[in-house]
C-alpha cells in the first residue's frame, strides 16, 4: 500500500510517535522508537514486532535497510515523511532520516527460570544503573560475551530510553532482559543453586581472576556512584573486585561489567 508523504509535524501519527520519546508514552503504548538505518535493519531482521517505519522521502534509503524492509513486506507499515518530520522524531544532533516504531519485547522470567533449571548459566544483574550509555554498553557487551540473560533492577534507567537502545547496537533484540527486584531474583536463583558474585571493593573481596565462575553464576554490578545496594550486598555469596593500579578510585560500571563477564567466560571455557 502506497502512502502520501507526511509533511506536517502535527500529523496524528507523528504526534503519537513523538510521545514515544518519553518514558510515559512508551509505558502507555507498550512501544518504543528506534532511530537510524542500522538499528531499524537489526529490528526488522531480528523478528521484533516492527509496526511502522517512517523514512525521509528526500534521501536515499540505506540498501541493507531497504532489503530488510522488503523481507517484511506486508507486515510493516512503511510511510514516507518530510525531513522536518524525521527531525521532530529524532533524538540525535544529526537525524539519520529513518525511525521505526517497535513493540516492547516481553520475556517471562519464571518460564526462563524453569527452562534453565537443569543447566549452567551466566547472568548479569544490574543494580540501579542510571546512565543510559552505560546500560546500553552493558547489554551490547553481555550479548557479545554470551551472557544468558540480564536482570535489570528497580531504580535503573528505562530499558527503552533512546540512548540505551542506540548503545545496544541491536543486542536488545537478541538478549533476554528482565526487569525484576534484584533481591527477589537473587533468592530465586539461589534456590536453583546459583551463586551471586557482587562486584565490590570491600576488604574481604577476591580479585576477579581468583573467583570461581563455574556452574550457575550471577554477577552483580552496582550503581555508578553508590555501588551495590545494601540488599544486594547482603545477598552476595562472594565479593569480587578488579584491582586498580593507577590513581582512579573506581572503574566505569560498563567497563567493569565487560571485564567480569569475559573473565567468567574465559574461566568457564577451561
Amino acid at each position: 500500500m502506497r502512502h502520501d508523504v507526511i509533511q506536517s509535524v502535527h500529523n496524528p501519527l507523528v504526534k503519537r510517535l513523538y510521545h514515544l520519546l518519553e518514558r510515559k508514552g512508551r509505558d502507555e503504548q507498550g512501544r518504543f522508537l528506534v532511530e537510524g538505518a542500522h538499528l531499524v535493519e537489526e529490528a526488522l531482521n531480528s523478528g521484533a514486532e516492527v509496526i511502522t517505519v517512517l523514512y525521509d522521502s528526500s534521501r536515499e534509503m540505506d540498501p541493507a535497510c531497504r532489503r530488510a524492509i522488503d523481507k517484511r513486506a506486508g507486515e510493516v507499515q512503511v510511510i514516507p515523511a518530510s525531513a522536518a518530520v524525521l527531525a521532530k522524531l529524532s533524538e540525535t544532533k544529526t537525524p539519520q532520516g529513518i525511525v521505526a516504531e517497535v513493540k516492547k519485547t516481553g520475556h517471562d522470567w519464571y518460564a526462563w527460570l524453569q527452562a534453565a533449571a537443569n543447566r549452567d548459566y551466566l547472568l548479569l544483574m544490574l543494580d540501579e544503573i542510571q546512565d543510559p550509555g552505560n546500560l546500553g554498553t552493558m547489554l551490547r557487551t553481555a550479548e557479545a560475551a554470551g551472557v544468558d540473560a540480564v536482570i535489570l533492577g528497580k531504580g535503573s534507567v528505562d530499558l527503552y530510553n533512546g540512548k540505551v537502545v542506540r548503545a545496544t547496537m541491536g543486542a536488545l533484540y537478541r538478549l533476554p532482559v528482565f526487569s525484576r527486584p534484584l533481591p527477589e531474583a537473587a533468592a530465586e536463583l539461589k534456590r536453583q543453586g546459583a551463586q551471586v558474585l557482587v562486584s565490590s571493593l570491600q576488604e574481604n573481596s577476591l580479585a576477579y581472576d581468583e573467583a570461581d565462575y563455574a556452574g550457575k553464576t550471577a554477577i552483580v554490578i552496582g550503581n555508578e556512584g553508590r555501588g551495590v545496594s545494601r540488599a544486594m550486598s547482603e545477598a552476595a555469596d562472594r565479593f569480587v573486585h578488579i584491582p586498580l593500579y593507577g590513581r582512579a578510585e573506581s572503574l566505569n560500571a560498563a567497563v567493569a561489567a565487560g571485564i567480569l563477564v569475559y573473565e567468567a567466560q574465559r574461566r568457564r571455557r577451561r
